[in-house]
């Protein structure tokens, strides 16, 4: 330590003590410290307030929402969305992996905190600040690319003219079933409408189901690149569909297909990278309407009917047969069982309609018998517990949007089918 005096008239000034200087330095840079503290803390709290407000505008006001998917989504998908198409693996599924892997330190740190009495807490602060931000920017993310779309027009309100005095007319005669047939009824469509969209699907996919190439062994292949086909299918419905228009993501496969089939999962679309991902171990007549369904949500149709609609009409609209066979064969068995469930199941009435050809059952499947072997051979842990959790969170995620049907969104593409075909068929 030392010190310094100036004498004035034999009286000492203090004019520097090292200590007294260091002091006021560390307290100069804590102040400076708590300052970028407090400008962090406002603007997180801020980034969560604008999170909040842009879910509440959106669920208040479609219009807002659809302001928001013609306007700026295609500002992320023509630019960011550009740039995760350039990776040629799936940006998104790295993304989850990275994400349960820091959970899984971050949970792992707090433990070896705890064993080792509290001496790591600070680390523990640390990595909570970072992982905090992270899942702001997350549901940043979720809000813009995913949420917001769930408030806006559907594909239906937009391009398919309801007519909503055939849609209630016939509304008291319906029982309290929340089946999709219920809700075909309350639209105004007798049991026999459904049943002529079910023959007509039916006898689309018998025919065009001879028409594709075989292998000797009857199983369907595809002479080229049927991911490229099927986002081409999808262009050309945007010559009549604007919102479908303008630049396309590249779908890419998953790399872990088996575990997606755990879940039944033939696609996915990653809000986090906008990315459309598809199964790479399901049946090949599922390809093209998986690619379409999930470009469709790329191209901010978020309802899992809308996507359905969107990926039969570009299959069936397409000039390839093999993807007109695939686009029918994708709706089959929403309107078979729904045919089913109107008639209350009776068998005679139902084999008095037109026969879905063997051909046809066998490539109305998910997986093959070989593929569902090799998935189980490397499961981690059971199909049916994995079924069961993600059905339990896409069931959570969907009504957490406002769908209150939840999964049962997949099915009204009926109601769509039916309507479109109104006027054509009956």
């Amino acid at each position: 330590m030392f010190t310094i005096y100036l004498n004035f008239d034999n009286k000492n000034v203090l004019l520097y003590t090292k200590d007294t200087n260091d002091t006021f330095v560390s307290k100069l840079k804590d102040k400076e410290a708590m300052n970028r503290l407090s400008g962090k803390k406002v603007l997180f709290a801020a980034g969560v307030a604008g999170v909040i407000l842009l879910k509440a505008i959106s669920w208040k006001s479609k219009e807002f929402s659809d302001w928001y998917v013609t306007y700026i989504f295609p500002v992320w998908l023509n630019t960011y969305a550009r740039l995760t198409s350039l990776v040629p693996f799936s940006v998104g599924e790295i993304m989850l992996v990275l994400a349960v892997l820091i959970t899984l330190f971050g949970i792992g740190l707090f433990v070896f905190n705890l064993l080792r009495k509290n001496k790591y807490k600070n680390g523990i602060k640390r990595f909570g600040t970072v992982y905090a931000w992270l899942v702001l920017a997350v549901s940043c993310i979720m809000t813009l690319n995913c949420s917001i779309l769930y408030h806006a027009s559907s594909f239906s309100e937009k391009y398919m003219a309801l007519d909503e005095t055939r849609k209630y007319k016939d509304a008291l005669l319906v029982d309290a079933s929340e089946n999709a047939v219920a809700r075909a009824h309350a639209g105004g469509y007798s049991k026999k409408e459904i049943a002529l969209l079910r023959d007509f699907i039916v006898e689309r996919c018998n025919t065009l189901a001879q028409e594709i190439a075989r292998d000797d062994s009857g199983v369907p292949y595809y002479d080229g690149d049927l991911v490229k086909a099927s986002a081409d299918a999808m262009r050309m419905l945007g010559e009549d569909y604007g919102q479908l228009s303008g630049f396309y993501v590249t779908p890419k496969y998953l790399a872990c297909s088996e575990f997606f089939s755990q879940q039944y999962i033939m696609g996915y679309y990653f809000p986090f990278s906008l990315e459309a991902n598809i199964n790479s171990v399901m049946y090949i007549t599922n390809v093209a309407p998986t690619v379409c369904h999930e470009l469709a949500h790329t191209k901010g149709f978020i309802n899992e009917d809308d996507a359905n609609m969107i990926g039969f009409l570009a299959c069936i609209n397409s000039d390839d047969p093999f993807l007109q066979y695939c686009g029918y064969l994708s709706v089959l068995s929403y309107v078979n069982n729904d045919f089913y469930e109107s008639i209350h199941k009776d068998k005679e009435t139902y084999q008095s309609h037109i026969r879905i050809s063997d051909v046809v059952a066998g490539d109305n499947i998910f997986l093959t018998k070989e593929n569902w072997t090799e998935v189980e051979k490397k499961a981690v842990v059971k199909t049916k517990t994995v079924k069961k959790v993600s059905n339990a969170f896409t069931e959570t995620t969907l009504k957490m949007n406002g769908v209150e049907e939840g999964m049962q969104q997949y099915n009204k593409v009926v109601e769509l089918l039916l309507n479109y075909y109104d006027g054509e068929l009956y």
